[in-house]
C-alpha cells in the first residue's frame, strides 16, 4: 500500500477510487445512470466516469487548498496538512 501512496498523484487515486465505486454501484444496483439510460453497459460506464470526474474534482481541491503541483501524493498531502496544522 506504501508504493500506491507514494507513486499515484492524489487527484488520479481519488478518480479511479470514484470510477470504481460509482460503476460497481450502477452494475449492481442500476441507480445512478440505470435509471435514464436503457443499456446496463453504457449506463454502467456512464457512471464510472461520472465517478472518476468528482473524484479528480475532490483530489484536485485538495491539492490547491495546500498549494501543492498536480503530482503530490497522498504523503505530500499529509505533510501540508501537518505544516498547516502547526501554523
Amino acid at each position: 500500500m506504501s508504493f500506491v501512496r507514494s507513486t499515484i498523484p492524489v487527484a488520479v487515486l481519488l478518480a479511479s477510487i470514484g470510477f470504481l465505486c460509482f460503476g460497481l454501484i450502477d452494475l449492481l444496483a442500476g441507480k445512478l445512470f440505470g435509471q435514464f439510460v436503457a443499456d446496463p453497459r453504457s449506463a454502467t460506464f456512464l457512471s464510472a466516469l461520472l465517478g472518476g470526474a468528482i473524484g479528480y474534482g475532490i483530489g484536485w481541491s485538495v491539492i490547491r487548498k495546500y498549494g501543492l503541483p498536480h503530482n503530490a501524493t497522498p504523503y505530500d498531502v499529509d505533510a501540508a496538512a501537518d505544516r498547516a496544522k502547526q501554523s
